[in-house]
């Protein structure tokens, strides 16, 4: 009876884990704002298109926000994801972590923070994302038409 129980209560946590991993393989696209809310101008200290780089390196089809989209995308923004760096720093270290996000708006992954020592913000802020985006091992990719 134990032993029963037992493999009853790990197939359903295992279950309920599966279950929570969000599918990004419906998403065609990912968006990135050519500007985020910690930077005072457009890609300043290269966070956007570093960003956009290491999205393209996994095997998606990235664009900055102020780029010409693809038809299918001007016609339904709901096939793409928006990447968003966001800001965590204290006052000796850069900490970032990226979000992201659904065409409502909600997040669906979120990174581990990543940290940078670096005293230039651009060394800093763009040493940060690669750690931040090297902590999403286990964001797989591939795009399939359902």
């Amino acid at each position: 009876m134990i032993k029963k129980t037992t493999f009853f209560l790990i197939l359903l946590i295992s279950a309920s884990i599966y279950s929570q991993q969000p599918n990004f393989d419906k998403y065609q696209y990912i968006i990135v704002p050519d500007k985020f809310d910690f930077v005072k101008t457009t890609n300043e200290y290269q966070t956007s298109s570093l960003t956009k780089f290491l999205f393209r390196k996994k095997g998606f089809q990235v664009f900055l926000g102020n780029e010409k989209l693809p038809q299918d995308l001007q016609d339904n923004r709901c096939i793409a994801l928006q990447a968003i760096v966001k800001d965590a720093s204290s006052m000796f270290t850069v900490k970032t972590f990226i979000e992201l996000k659904n065409c409502h708006g909600k997040v669906l992954y979120t990174s581990k923070m990543g940290k940078s020592k670096e005293k230039g913000y651009q060394k800093g802020y763009q040493e940060a994302i690669r750690n931040a985006f090297d902590t999403m091992a286990d964001f797989e990719y591939s795009y399939s038409l359902e």
